[in-house]
C-alpha cells in the first residue's frame, strides 16, 4: 500500500505540474519514476528484455539531479542478448527541425556494449538514425567518468514516429543520466502531439455531443430516466450487434455507464444477449448463474480474467439475475466470446465424444493432450515454433474429425438439449483450433479474427433478430474502416472490422474515453496483481480534451458524442491521439494516433473517473 502512495504522490506532482492544456512530457533527466515504480523511469517503456540483466532508478549513482538510470548484465553464455528501454515521442510538431540529443553516460566493468540510438520511422521504415556506442576498451574497463555524447536527426515530415532508446548488450553496468533534445537549438521539455481544436470545430462538436446526467444506473426501486440516452438509440438504429468499447478495462465509471445502457437496451430496445471479452465456455458458468440461479454470483465470476473481477461487474451480473426473476418471460443471457484458454473446451469436447462417439476419443485425445498439458504446466505457455506448429497441426486434424461428423450427429439428436450438445461440440473444436492458431501466429489478429467468428456462432445460435450488447476494448470493437490501415486499430485487423464486414449497419460501435482520473491495472507484464493507478490528462489536440471542455460547460459528468456525420468533417477525420490501456497500466498512454470516425459509430465520454473495486 506505501508503495502505491508513493507511486500515486509522483505522479500527482508530475500531473499537478502539467498546464491545462497538457502536452507530451520528456521525462529524459529521469527523474520521475514509473507508475511500475523504480524499475524504470517514467515514460521509458521495456523494448527488448535480456534473461540475464536487470534495470532500474539509482540514487546511488547519478550525474545530475536524484536519479540515473542503470542496466545491469550478468556474464552468462546469452550475455550478447540487449537489454533495451525505449522512449517514444511524437513528433508532430518536430518534423522538419534539426534536433539534438545531448546526456551523459557511464560504464563499469563492461563487457559487450552500452549504446544510445536516436531514430525516426515512417511508411517506409526508417527514415533517420544516429547511435552512440560504448565498447570496454583494455586500458579502462571500469570507468567511473561520465562520457557526454550528442545525437543529431533531422525530422522528415513522413515521420510518424520519434524513437529514443537505451540499452546494454553483455555484462556489466551502465548508467544513463542527464539527457536533453533540442529542436532547431530550443530545448524541449514536452512536446505538442495535435493541432487543438478551432473555435467553429468546437462548436461542431458541441452539437453533435449529448450530456450525460448520470453514470449510474437506476438504484433499485426508482422510477428509471432514460431521457438522456436518446442520442445512444439514434445511433443504434435497428443494430443486432451493438458494442461498447473502453479505453482502459480498469475505469469503474466505464463499467458503470455500460451496466446503465444494457438496462436501457434490454428494457427499452429489445436487447435479450450480453456478450463480454472473456473465454466462452467458461463464461457459460455465469450464464446458468443469471438465467437459473445456480451457484453464487461471486463464484462464477471468477472464471473471467481478473479485469473483470470487480465489484461494478457483480453488480450487473446481480442486475441480470434480478431481470431474469422478474421477466421469465423474456430472459437475458451473459455469454462471452474469447478463445485464448483451450483447456476446459478440450475436457468438454473429450467428454463429450466419450459418450457421444467413443471411436473418436483415443484419436482426439492423442491429438489435443501435448497442448493440454503444456497449458496445465503453464499459463499462456511457450514454445518453439516446431512445437507451436505441431499444437496447431494437431488442433486442425481435430477439428476436422469432428466438424464432418457435425450433420450426422444432428441428424441421430432427438431433442433440443441434444441438438444444442452437438453445436457446442463442434464449437468447442472450433475454439480449440483457435487457441492454437493464435498461439502459433502469437499475433492479435488472429485472436479477433477468431472472436468476431464466435460472436457470429452466438447470433446463429439464437432466432433471427435476436439484439446482442457486446464488451470489449474499444482497439477489438472498432470499425477500422480508414483508408490508411496505420491509423486504424491494429492496422485494421480488430474483430469489430470483421463484424462491420459482415454485419454491415447491424453492427454498431460506441467507443468510451476519459478525460483524467485513475483505474486499475497490473503494474508490469511480470505481475498479475492489480494496482489503482493514475490515468495522465489527455493532451491538448485530443479528442478526449476537447468533450472534456464541452461537459465542463454544460456542467455533465460526461457527454455522448454522435460520430455518424464525422465523415463530412476532414479535420476530423485526421488521425487523433488517443488512449489506448489494456491488461497493464501506461504512464502516458496516448501514442497511439487513430482516424477516430472510421473507428466508432459514438463515443460515450465520461470527464474524470476512478478505479474500478477489484475483487480479491
Amino acid at each position: 500500500m506505501y508503495r502505491h502512495l508513493q507511486i500515486f504522490i509522483t505522479i500527482a506532482l508530475l500531473l499537478s505540474s502539467q498546464a491545462i492544456h497538457a502536452q507530451q512530457p520528456l521525462n529524459l533527466d529521469f527523474e520521475t519514476i514509473s507508475l511500475e515504480g523504480p524499475a524504470r523511469p517514467w515514460g521509458w517503456t521495456y523494448y527488448q528484455m535480456a534473461p540475464h540483466a536487470e534495470a532500474g532508478m539509482d540514487s546511488t549513482v547519478a550525474y545530475s539531479g536524484k536519479y540515473s538510470f542503470r542496466i545491469t548484465g550478468k556474464e552468462t553464455p546469452d550475455a550478447a542478448t540487449a537489454h533495451a528501454f525505449n522512449y517514444w515521442i511524437d513528433p508532430w510538431a518536430l518534423k522538419g527541425k534539426q534536433l539534438e540529443l545531448k546526456g551523459r553516460l557511464r560504464t563499469e566493468a563492461l563487457n559487450g556494449q552500452a549504446f544510445i540510438t536516436l531514430e525516426t520511422w515512417g511508411e517506409a521504415g526508417k527514415l533517420g538514425a544516429d547511435t552512440m556506442n560504448i565498447n570496454p576498451t583494455p586500458k579502462d574497463p571500469i570507468n567511473k567518468n561520465w562520457t557526454s555524447f550528442s545525437l543529431e536527426i533531422k525530422v522528415d515530415s513522413s515521420a510518424y514516429t520519434l524513437s529514443l532508446t537505451v540499452g546494454l548488450a553483455g555484462a556489466g553496468t551502465a548508467w544513463f543520466d542527464a539527457f536533453a533534445l533540442s529542436a532547431d537549438g530550443v530545448r524541449m521539455d514536452e512536446v505538442p502531439v495535435a493541432p487543438e481544436f478551432s473555435t467553429a470545430q468546437m462548436d461542431w462538436l458541441g452539437q453533435q455531443a449529448a450530456p450525460l446526467k448520470r453514470v449510474d444506473a437506476t438504484p433499485k426501486g426508482a422510477q428509471p430516466d432514460y431521457s438522456d440516452l436518446a442520442a445512444f438509440r439514434r445511433i443504434s438504429g435497428s443494430a443486432q450487434l451493438i458494442a461498447l468499447g473502453e479505453s482502459t478495462h480498469g475505469t469503474s465509471e466505464f463499467f458503470r455507464i455500460k451496466h446503465r445502457l444494457l438496462e436501457y437496451a434490454v428494457k427499452e430496445m429489445g436487447v435479450s444477449v450480453f456478450a463480454v471479452e472473456a473465454n466462452q465456455l467458461a463464461v457459460e458458468q455465469i450464464n446458468r448463474y443469471v438465467l437459473f440461479g445456480e451457484g453464487d454470483a461471486r463464484t462464477a465470476i471468477k472464471v473471467m480474467f481478473k479485469v473483470w473481477n470487480t465489484e461494478e461487474m457483480l453488480a450487473l451480473i446481480e442486475w441480470l439475475r434480478a431481470f431474469n426473476l422478474e421477466n421469465p418471460e423474456r430472459k437475458v443471457e451473459f455469454v462471452g466470446f474469447d478463445m485464448q484458454d483451450p483447456q476446459l473446451p478440450i475436457d468438454s469436447l473429450l467428454a463429450f465424444l466419450a459418450g457421444y462417439a467413443p471411436e473418436l476419443l483415443p484419436p482426439i485425445d492423442s491429438l489435443l493432450s501435448p497442448y493440454r498439458e503444456a497449458w496445465r504446466q503453464q499459463y499462456y505457455p511457450a514454445g518453439p515454433d516446431s512445437v507451436r506448429q505441431n499444437w496447431a497441426d494437431h488442433a486442425n486434424q481435430a477439428w476436422q474429425l469432428v466438424s464432418t461428423q457435425k450433420e450426422a450427429w444432428l441428424r441421430q439428436a432427438k431433442h433440443h438439449s441434444e441438438k444444442k450438445r452437438v453445436e457446442w461440440a463442434i464449437q468447442n473444436a472450433r475454439v480449440i483450433r483457435q487457441a492454437a492458431r493464435s498461439a502459433l501466429a502469437q499475433d492479435i489478429a488472429s485472436r479477433d479474427e477468431a472472436m468476431a467468428e464466435n460472436i457470429g456462432w452466438l447470433m446463429a445460435q439464437r432466432p433471427p433478430g435476436t439484439r446482442m450488447v457486446i464488451w470489449a476494448h474499444d482497439s477489438h470493437i472498432s470499425r477500422v474502416e480508414g483508408p490508411d490501415p496505420l491509423y486504424n486499430y491494429f492496422l485494421g485487423e480488430s474483430m469489430g472490422g470483421h463484424l462491420a464486414k459482415k454485419y454491415g449497419h447491424n453492427y454498431c460501435a460506441f467507443g468510451l474515453s476519459t478525460y483524467k482520473g485513475s483505474y486499475s491495472a497490473t503494474l508490469s507484464f511480470k505481475s498479475r496483481d492489480m494496482a489503482q493507478v493514475e490515468a495522465f490528462p489527455s493532451p491538448a489536440g485530443s479528442l478526449d480534451e476537447a468533450l472534456h471542455r464541452i461537459a465542463l460547460k454544460n456542467g455533465a459528468p460526461g457527454v455522448l458524442l454522435d460520430l455518424q456525420s464525422g465523415h463530412t468533417q476532414p479535420w476530423l477525420l485526421e488521425p487523433r491521439p488517443v488512449r489506448t490501456i489494456g491488461y497493464m497500466a501506461s504512464d502516458y498512454s496516448y501514442e497511439a494516433k487513430i482516424a477516430i470516425p472510421y473507428q466508432f459509430d459514438g463515443l460515450i465520454f465520461i470527464d474524470e473517473t476512478s478505479y474500478s473495486r477489484v475483487i480479491e
